[in-house]
């Protein structure tokens, strides 16, 4: 905690929330569109009230209408969280910048990405655990991170 918390909070200074930080193209879909399953599937079950889940993407605003579709035709979580790329900035310096800001703002559980060269280097530059997405196969990731939500207790329990 800092001085400065403690001086304002004194011992009631509030927790952050935690978040996921999630990148959109081969991670969570192909070909701009169509939903990767397992990560769908695990996405979905998030309780939105603990875990904050935000999409880091490549995709500038022009792609706003298409990304919005797809997230709330899957119902994932954080449709209002989704921080895409500047024109005038590279994807690797926005995904950097973003990243740091949400370590920040939030106890970010992991980072999620295909690549090491992007997603991987931001996580790593804002202190954060990252996993890798396997284009080819997917689902070991997705377990991981299933693991990662479970241990935080960030899912909606049924019953």
């Amino acid at each position: 905690m800092s001085d400065l918390a403690r001086k304002l909070f004194g011992d009631d200074v509030p927790t952050k929330m935690l978040a996921l930080i999630v990148d959109l193209d081969e991670t969570i879909c192909t070909n701009f569109d169509c939903p990767i399953r397992e990560a769908v599937a695990v996405l979905v079950r998030i309780d939105r009230q603990k875990l904050a889940v935000h999409y880091v993407t490549a995709r500038m605003d022009v792609s706003r209408d298409g990304t919005d579709r797809f997230v709330m035709e899957h119902r994932l979580p954080g449709w209002r969280n989704v921080h895409y790329c500047p024109k005038w900035q590279g994807s690797r310096s926005h995904k950097a910048q973003v990243h740091v800001h949400l370590a920040r703002e939030h106890r970010v559980i992991a980072s999620v990405g295909d690549t090491d060269e992007e997603e991987g280097e931001a996580a790593r530059l804002a202190g954060v655990p990252f996993v890798l997405v396997d284009r080819d196969n997917a689902v070991p990731a997705w377990v991981a991170v299933h693991e990662l939500i479970e241990a935080v207790n960030g899912f909606v329990r049924h019953g």
